[in-house]
């Protein structure tokens, strides 16, 4: 039954039986076709269940205090990656053929073993909660497997799009964060530890000297694990210009101007998130950086005292996956200019 309200909108009571159990239903909108909008969407969501980055979310939120924070790191990447594939579709209309084609076009991006597992791990986790929180009632993950004969590892780099979503992000909230770990190569800690007086701008260095841990929920200052972590890095002239006019005080502080909290340093991610869609790790852009010394000429000796790796075969080894990857991506190029002429 349709009527108008006092207030000016519509109002439609219908009966239905959820769980055994009959029940009336009230639906409210401007016009029929907003309430008929509103029901369609209850409907699918009593069929199928929530929106599958609904239940991903719950999940992340409930799962991720049970859990030890470098599990948690572990399975941010796969999550992210889960939400932007999935996002809207309700969990209940996501089949084990979705979940079978998401992994294997995934493996064939040039994935390792160890990432394409830990991302089925975390698919098969997400409808775990769902089957318990009621929205569906078996896992269309269980009988998934991880194609064999994968690479043992693999840097996944932000595309262009995100970088430059990035750069044009470094008002919003924690938008500096990402901004300047894409151009300083900063490690998520040692970004975190920053105050201001570690910033000469006059000189155009930045003396990294600490970095920040979470100890359960609790922010934890120390020193780095070696030497060559202790380091001074180029304050690049972008950096400078959106760094904040201050000379004292931490650079990324909760409302009380103390060190984020784990639980606080989230919340920050999260909006941002939800913001700028992006869904990257500090990691994939500390990659970017290195990319970009690479691209810029800077040798491997020099990039290792920037990136503050303790070996400079680790350098060596990014600088030769940078390299193979372009390689590629040169060859890509060379095909489709080929493909397109009148041959």
């Amino acid at each position: 039954m349709l009527k108008k309200r006092s207030d000016g909108r519509y109002q439609k009571t219908v009966t239905i039986i959820e769980k055994g159990v009959k029940k009336r239903k009230y639906f409210y909108g401007t016009s029929q076709r907003e309430i008929n909008k509103k029901m369609v969407n209850y409907k699918d969501q009593s069929q199928y269940g929530r929106v599958f980055e609904a239940v991903a979310d719950e999940w992340e939120e409930e799962h991720f205090k049970r859990i030890a924070l470098s599990t948690a790191k572990g399975y941010t990447a796969s999550l992210n990656r889960a939400i932007k594939y999935f996002g809207n579709t309700p969990i209940g209309q996501v089949t084990s053929q979705h979940i079978n084609n998401f992994i294997w076009d995934f493996a064939q991006t040039g994935k390792s073993y160890k990432t394409v597992a830990n991302q089925k791990l975390v698919l098969h986790l997400i409808f775990r909660h769902a089957i318990i929180r009621g929205d569906i009632k078996n896992n269309p993950v269980s009988e998934i497997t991880v194609p064999k004969n994968l690479p043992k590892s693999e840097r996944e780099l932000p595309t262009e799009k995100e970088i430059n979503i990035v750069i044009n992000s470094v008002d919003k909230p924690f938008g500096l964060f990402y901004y300047m770990i894409l151009f300083t190569g900063l490690r998520r800690g040692e970004a975190l530890a920053l105050k201001y007086q570690d910033i000469d701008k006059e000189k155009g260095v930045i003396h990294v000297s600490k970095s920040l841990y979470h100890d359960s929920n609790k922010a934890v200052i120390k020193s780095p694990k070696t030497k060559k972590a202790q380091r001074d890095i180029d304050l690049l002239d972008c950096l400078k210009k959106v760094l904040p006019d201050q000379n004292s005080g931490i650079v990324f502080a909760n409302h009380n101007n103390q060190w984020l909290s784990f639980s606080q340093y989230r919340s920050f991610l999260k909006r941002y998130q939800k913001e700028t869609g992006l869904r990257i790790t500090p990691h994939q852009l500390r990659h970017a950086y290195a990319t970009m010394l690479y691209e810029a000429g800077i040798a491997d000796k020099d990039a290792q005292e920037l990136l503050g790796h303790a070996q400079i075969s680790t350098t060596k080894d990014i600088y030769t996956h940078i390299s193979k990857r372009q390689k590629e991506k040169t060859a890509q190029r060379l095909n489709d200019y080929v493909n397109n002429l009148d041959l």
